[in-house]
Parts: C-alpha cells; structure tokens; sequence
C-alpha cells in the first residue's frame, strides 16, 4: 500500500498539469437570417451575358467558437445550410432556386479556411441538377489561395446558373 500511494500521486500530477494549461469550454450559438429583397449574388457578364444575378435567402448558421486562455479565437467550425432563389437581375420573373449545406472550418494557426460539403447547388423545380459545388476547398485567408479536390466547381456553377436563366 506504501508503494501504491506515491505512484497514484507521481501519475496525477502530469493530470493535473494538463487541466490547468487547457482552454476553456467551446462557444456554441446559432444564427438565422433571411434576405427577402433580391440583392447582388454574382455577376454573368464574365461568362457573355449582359445581367448579373440577384439573391434572397434564408441561411441558418451554427458555430463552434474555440478560443485559448488569453481570450484569442483559435479555430471555429460553422455549419452552414441555406435554402434561396437567383434572379436574373434585368428579368424578375426569371428564376432558379439554390440550396447549400457545408461545414466551414477556420484555423488561425494554419491561416486556412476550409470548405467541406455541398456547397451550393441548383436545379429548376426538381426536374434535374443545373450545377453543383460540392467537395473540399481549402483557401490561405491571406493570399486567398485555394487548393480543390474538385477543380473550379464555382466557376462552373456560375455559368450553369447564367446559362439556365439566359434561357428561362
């Protein structure tokens, strides 16, 4: 028993280290807002079309905030899901719903901000996918580099959706 007791101690000691040095508790909220007046998405002149398009949305965010002792912001995760219609800016009446459902995860060590899921998609009343943005996307938050496993998927939504409102 006299040998046990030393060795209990000697073992919690790193223990007890560990929990003084740790961060505090992760900040979780959630957050939801709707955008109902068409406001400016992106632009189609880049790909020949003489409109841009126009948004409204409802977006509901959830975040994971993790600081250190000092208060600092060290990493958050945000669950993003989002339900919305584009309108062809010169055309109200010309539309095409989008939705979206990814993880967002920012690393202030790193300096990277990445993308995981289906990050947006479009398709005109349930009868097929125009265009979809789904997969990794990893960008450096100072040089806005980004690294893709699936290539310039952005890009080629765009350019379904105009394509597809063009011809609405």
């Amino acid at each position: 028993m006299k040998r046990v007791i030393p060795l209990l101690i000697a073992l919690s000691l790193p223990l007890g280290f560990a929990t003084g040095a740790s961060a505090a508790e992760p900040v979780i909220f959630t957050q939801t807002v709707t955008v109902t007046t068409p406001s400016l998405n992106f632009a189609c002149t880049p790909y020949g079309y003489s409109f841009n398009t126009l948004a409204t949305f409802t977006v509901t965010r959830h975040y994971i905030q993790f600081y250190d002792d000092n208060g600092n912001l060290v990493k958050e995760i945000r669950h993003i899901d989002f339900t919305g219609t584009l309108y062809r800016s010169d055309d109200l009446s010309k539309t095409i719903p989008y939705a979206g459902n990814w993880t967002r995860t920012l690393d202030v060590a790193a300096n990277t901000v990445t993308s995981t899921g289906l990050f947006r998609y479009s398709h005109p009343d349930g009868s097929g996918m125009v265009a979809l943005d789904p997969g990794r996307t990893v960008q450096d938050a100072k040089t806005n580099a980004t690294e893709s496993d699936t290539g310039p998927t952005q890009i080629e939504w765009r350019m379904g959706v105009c394509a597809y409102l063009a011809a609405a």
